[in-house]
């Protein structure tokens, strides 16, 4: 008995329309689907005059730019769904697996992980890495509800189509978990690469994205749906974007920012030190919070 057996739900699903070209057609018509309706988005923003808030959601440098960039996910999830219901007669629930599963296993994994956060978040840190306050604590708060809600669809579809959908029809097509783990991880990674954002960095930030790829890979493998890959993947960012933020991406919703960019080529390479550490507790002990 294999440990990614729970996985054959997923394949199972993908199977009759399963065909290589198919998903390749699918992955494009996803990425061309996606920036297509992004530029319309852009464009009908620019000419209602909100070319301000336009630049805000684009460097999420303030609270309503972050929350508009987290809720134009909305565009990729529509685009997934017409992918899998044109190429593949696939519904778009059919990429999570069993519900009473998905569920169960996404509480949890995000119980385990917000104990590990809270313990890690209270170590102390070098002087160089302490993040600042931003937002005052009742101001935080009162974004709270919908950043929650803007990540938790950010995060969803991101596991939707590279875990649920990518995975599962490579795993319907190979036997070997190495292809169907390791090709979505890729591209996950790839979609991470962004050297206007991280500079000389964005390589170390795509490997990371890379890693995290595989891990959740593992776990979705391992509980046969969705739930623990949401989990992690919803707690890790609440962590970068709700509680320690980066300045000048994506971190008008943080409670306190970093003293330092994205592009600050030694300092974000030595947060790296501790974040892979910390990814490998992450799965770890969503590894154990989904063993039955």
């Amino acid at each position: 008995m294999s440990a990614y057996d729970p996985h054959h739900i997923l394949a199972k699903e993908a199977f009759p329309h399963s065909g290589l070209l198919r998903l390749f057609s699918g992955i494009v018509l996803l990425f061309i689907g996606t920036i297509a309706l992004q530029v319309a988005l852009v464009r009908a923003m620019e000419r209602a005059g909100m070319g301000s808030l336009l630049r805000d959601s684009i460097s999420g440098a303030t609270a309503q730019g972050t929350l508009i960039a987290l809720f134009t996910f909305v565009i990729p999830f529509m685009v997934l769904w017409v992918v899998l219901r044109g190429l593949h007669n696939r519904a778009i629930s059919g990429v999570i697996g069993p519900i009473s599963f998905a569920v169960r296993d996404f509480f949890r994994v995000m119980i385990a992980l917000v104990i590990f956060a809270a313990i890690v978040l209270v170590l102390p840190v070098p002087e160089a890495m302490r993040p600042a306050s931003q937002l005052g604590f009742s101001t935080w708060l009162m974004w709270l509800p919908l950043a929650l809600v803007g990540i938790l669809l950010q995060v969803s579809c991101e596991e939707f189509i590279f875990r649920g959908y990518m995975q599962s029809q490579l795993a319907a097509r190979f036997t070997n978990p190495a292809i169907w783990i390791f090709v979505p991880s890729f591209i996950f990674g790839l979609v991470h690469y962004a050297p206007s954002i991280y500079g000389e960095n964005a390589i170390f930030v795509a490997g990371w994205a890379f890693l995290f790829g595989l891990a959740a890979a593992d776990i979705t493998a391992r509980s046969g749906s969705l739930g623990p890959a949401i989990a992690m993947h919803f707690v890790n960012n609440i962590i970068g974007i709700l509680i320690v933020g980066t300045p000048g991406h994506l971190s008008g919703l943080a409670l306190t920012v970093l003293p330092f960019g994205p592009d600050n080529t030694e300092l974000v390479r030595q947060s790296m030190l501790v974040e892979l550490p910390a990814l490998l507790c992450m799965w770890l002990a969503a590894r154990l919070a989904i063993k039955r």
